[in-house]
């Protein structure tokens, strides 16, 4: 039985909960938080909460990192240092150096490391891929891949010393794996961004559009705003050289409700919305956790792991620089080091 404890109360670790609930060999038994963990654990029925990170790893075996994006690194190294395994909630952490040293010391320390991203667990997307690898549409020339809503629930979200970046580190992090994964993980070669930030009350972008390159030729456009007004999009869409493959998560469910004054119990807004018949598993939520924590029972490299997030940190980076150059920049292009990666296109903090 795997003990795992949640850093963090916020919207994500809920879902996580949510997903381990389902699965058998393993409980939430702690949540640690500064502010909200007792009435957390009260409303999941966990049996320990409590602010202090220590206290929690004491008692798991999974710590799984769900807290503002500045303190996953640290945080993710304190757990390994402590004999946890670690999953960290995307992005990995706030730069790409600071996620190889969350790698190194997860190594060092022999426990296992994964990269909470979904997307690439998502059933509808999977299907496209072994659709894809049975040849139904010959080889990839061209992706798309779009997450885009009106924006985060939560102010750190839009705090550039909490954050480390607007959109890019929020969602353009699922776009990039998403895309590198249903390509196989080539390497990346090239990045070309443009971004804005149209918000009053933050100097982070909240709209991007990148252009990727990989090796072999095949690229991408990765699409993220907290631009889009009403619902949230969720797509990916194949162009190949004998076909074309699409799927659509959130809008073309088959089930849809309409509320005069939207409901918060089933996820509602005004109007008509879209449903998941299953949310977490369609989501690909239930699958990822139990996959991590099945190659962490059998020591196996999870398929999204802390060097996936290391190399989505890096292409996130190169999108920064190139929105900064007004050019195409490769993954880890020479560049002085940075706090955060936001600052590859702000300037340093405390800049304009």
């Amino acid at each position: 039985m795997l003990r795992i404890g949640l850093v963090g109360a916020g919207h994500i670790s809920r879902t996580h909960a949510q997903a381990f609930a389902r699965l058998e060999g393993c409980e939430v038994v702690a949540v640690c938080s500064p502010n909200s963990a007792e009435r957390f654990a009260a409303g999941l029925g966990i049996g320990f909460a409590t602010r202090d990170l220590d206290a929690l790893l004491e008692r798991v075996d999974v710590a799984c990192i769900n807290t503002p994006n500045a303190q996953h690194a640290s945080q993710a190294i304190r757990a390994a240092q402590a004999g946890c395994h670690v999953i960290v909630e995307k992005p990995l952490a706030s730069t790409a150096a600071e996620g190889r040293r969350v790698v190194e010391a997860c190594r060092s320390a022999g426990v296992g490391l994964a990269y909470a991203e979904e997307l690439p667990f998502v059933p509808r997307f999977v299907s496209m891929r072994e659709m894809l690898e049975a040849g139904a549409i010959g080889p990839v020339r061209y992706l798309t891949q779009r997450e885009a809503h009106a924006g985060p629930y939560s102010p750190w979200f839009f705090s550039r010393n909490e954050a480390a970046g607007g959109v890019l580190m929020d969602m353009a992090c699922h776009s990039v794996e998403c895309v590198r994964w249903f390509l196989g993980k080539p390497a990346c070669t090239g990045v070309w961004a443009d971004l804005s930030a149209g918000r009053r009350d933050s100097v982070l972008e909240d709209h991007a559009v990148v252009h990727l390159t990989f090796a072999g030729g095949v690229t991408a456009t990765c699409e993220a705003s907290w631009a889009l007004q009403g619902g949230m999009q969720s797509t990916l869409e194949a162009w190949g050289t004998q076909g074309t493959l699409a799927a659509d998560l959130l809008h073309q469910t088959g089930l849809r409700l309409y509320t005069h004054a939207g409901h918060e119990g089933v996820r509602a807004l005004p109007g008509w919305t879209s449903h998941n018949a299953d949310w977490l598993g369609d989501n690909g939520y239930t699958q990822e956790m139990a996959h991590f924590l099945e190659c962490f029972a059998a020591g196996r490299t999870p398929d999204e792991s802390g060097e996936d997030g290391v190399v989505v940190l890096e292409i996130l980076e190169a999108a920064y620089e190139s929105a900064r150059l007004g050019r195409r920049v490769a993954p880890g292009e020479p560049s002085e080091p940075v706090e955060r990666a936001v600052d590859r296109w702000l300037g340093p903090a405390g800049d304009p």
